[in-house]
């Protein structure tokens, strides 16, 4: 190939890497690949870091001086002298630009077996990149309503979340509440709502400090301490000016009326508790369901992978290795794990970065993180913390710990059959159901029968997950703290009859949690159980006054006596439950007799 005289080549950023050359690939190797991609996206380099960066051994330099030469004579035949035998710093040839125009595919799509460290850049390269073209979904973001109320310019709003918690998109509707002009950066001089996107300047500090005009939104880093220029601006700034605000995640209805309006209820549910309900991971997420035609867990998005591990590269290699184990267990996480996992040491550190919290018990901070790194482990990485866990539970006596533990290093999505002789009844009947979430027939049984409705006070809420969901009520956990909580309706004057109806969908581990009561949705009469909701088929007689009901789909009618509450509690693991209640005057006894019936859903 020739390259006609005084032409430019070009390295595209998105899709598959490469030197392109009058619209022909130039034939180079990965490593002379990602010398000049990195050259041109970090400026001149020296020869060590690119030696450090691409070998990470011994010979490196000696293995750069022999990739350069390649490079040098390559470049050579198309008319470009580079990368002369003395120049240090390297620097990107001038007749070589990058073409950041937008394509299908990644971010420099082949370069990740280039080293070890260069994949880890590119990780993180990628994770600005997200934040940088987030797609804003503004109507999502209530919080900023109410911000929006109070707030008068100037005034600096330090906004903490997930690393895909939506930043922009808050910032955009905040703007919009407030009826001012949106601006990112810190260009000329209107009032305005302004983004300043990580990672912020000390230049655009110094701007911020001397504007008196606008509201500035400044995310800051979702794990691990402020960066200095950050704390230099709020030392600086009046303090009655200037208010922390940590970003919430969509809610429930929210998500469920925008991007997961199109999609099943249970992969809906599934999508939510995956996300946590930061927008910008379940915007990715919807996107991978939409076409991914297997059961279970979704596969990882490139994207959201690199967003977390960007966070976690803050972390000394160490307590970053000790995560990662930690992260095989989707629970609470007692001291004879941490010792099992090897993560003792290292504790005060992923506390005081933000990744782990003591409430009793440890736990991580954020479910969707766990979940994350977990996907991101190796196979084989992943089977060897498995087998040490399952260890520690098996002379602990944890037997459900066990099992999940040993099933998961042995890539099985089963239960492993012979459920502990300990377990509830609820339990016994659920076990072994849990693999495809939300199976299950809907059930079918006596028809609605015509009724007069009455008006009920509305229910006093009792810890947290609870929310209103259209004419009816949700409940939400997504790991722990596991909490306490119920949504209690005061009882009538008279006996009266209850319907409930909803729909629920559960990720529990193997079904019945790792302790065999996480029990997805309880409904007491006062004190004594009427239903329980978990993974079942269809209703079924578990002995004693409860009846056992599918969470998939349910539709209860519910004989309760005067002065008796109406009591709903989960104790669900990861879970989304939604269901209207409606209370009608007391009904002639149901024709197949029961207390508890269940009707066509």
């Amino acid at each position: 190939m020739v390259r006609p005289k005084g032409s430019t080549m070009h390295l595209p950023m998105f899709g598959t890497a490469g030197l392109m050359a009058g619209g022909e690939r130039v034939p180079l190797r990965v490593k002379s690949l990602a010398i000049l991609y990195y050259l041109a996206l970090e400026g001149p380099t020296p020869r060590a870091t690119l030696a450090e960066l691409l070998w990470e051994h011994a010979s490196a330099r000696q293995n750069l001086r022999v990739e350069l030469h390649e490079l040098r004579q390559a470049l050579r035949r198309l008319g470009v002298v580079a990368f002369e035998r003395r120049e240090d710093p390297l620097s990107l040839p001038p007749h070589i630009v990058l073409d950041t125009s937008h394509r299908p595919g990644e971010m420099l799509e082949g370069l990740e077996g280039a080293s070890a460290s260069f994949r880890e850049w590119l990780l993180s390269l990628r994770g600005r990149a997200l934040q940088a073209d987030e797609r804003p979904v503004p109507e999502l973001h209530s919080q900023a309503v109410e911000l929006a109320r109070r707030l008068a310019p100037p005034y600096l709003l330090i906004v903490r979340g997930s690393p895909l918690a939506g930043f922009k998109s808050f910032a955009l509707r905040l703007a919009g509440e407030m009826n001012l002009p949106f601006i990112e950066g810190v260009g000329g001089t209107a009032t305005a709502v302004r983004f300043l996107p990580l990672p912020q300047t000390e230049e655009q500090i110094r701007h911020v400090l001397k504007d008196r005009r606008s509201v500035w939104v400044l995310p800051t880093a979702p794990f691990g301490e402020d960066h200095s220029t950050l704390l230099e601006l709020r030392a600086h700034w009046p303090p009655d000016r200037a208010s922390f605000v940590k970003l919430k995640p969509i809610s429930w209805p929210d998500a469920a009326a925008g991007p997961l309006h199109e999609l099943t209820f249970e992969r809906a549910a599934q999508v939510y508790l995956c996300s946590g309900g930061d927008s910008v991971h379940l915007e990715h997420l919807v996107e991978r369901a939409r076409t991914w035609p297997g059961e279970g867990e979704l596969p990882l998005p490139q994207q959201v992978r690199a967003a977390y591990q960007r966070e976690s590269r803050f972390l000394s290699y160490p307590a970053r290795l000790a995560l990662e184990r930690l992260s095989v267990h989707p629970g609470t996480l007692d001291e004879g794990l941490l010792d099992a996992l090897e993560a003792h040491a290292h504790m005060d550190e992923l506390e005081r970065r933000g990744w782990l919290v003591y409430e009793d018990e440890w736990f991580f901070a954020s479910e969707p993180a766990r979940r994350v790194l977990y996907q991101a482990l190796q196979p084989g990485r992943r089977s060897e913390y498995h087998r040490n866990a399952a260890r520690y539970f098996a002379k602990k006596g944890a037997e459900i710990a066990r099992l999940f533990h040993e099933g998961r290093a042995h890539h099985e999505t089963t239960a492993l059959p012979g459920a502990p002789p300990d377990l509830p009844p609820w339990a016994q009947a659920v076990w072994g159901r849990s693999c495809e979430p939300g199976v299950g027939p809907r059930p079918h049984g006596e028809e609605v029968p015509h009724a007069d409705e009455l008006w009920y006070e509305p229910p006093e809420v009792v810890g947290e997950g609870w929310g209103l969901h259209e004419r009816g009520y949700y409940f939400v956990r997504n790991g722990p703290p596991y909490r306490g909580n119920a949504l209690v309706f005061p009882g009538h004057d008279e006996a009266v009859t209850v319907r409930v109806r909803g729909r629920g969908y559960v990720d529990n581990v193997l079904g019945v949690g790792m302790t065999g009561s996480s029990v997805p949705l309880v409904l007491e009469a006062g004190s004594e159980p009427l239903a329980l909701f978990a993974q079942v088929p269809r209703p079924l007689e578990i002995g004693g006054p409860a009846h056992l009901m599918p969470l998939s789909r349910f539709d209860v009618w519910l004989e309760v006596p005067a002065q008796t509450p109406l009591r709903f509690s989960s104790h669900g693991e990861r879970v989304v439950v939604e269901f209207e209640v409606q209370v009608f005057k007391a009904l002639p006894p149901l024709r197949n007799g029961p207390r508890v019936a269940h009707a066509r859903a």
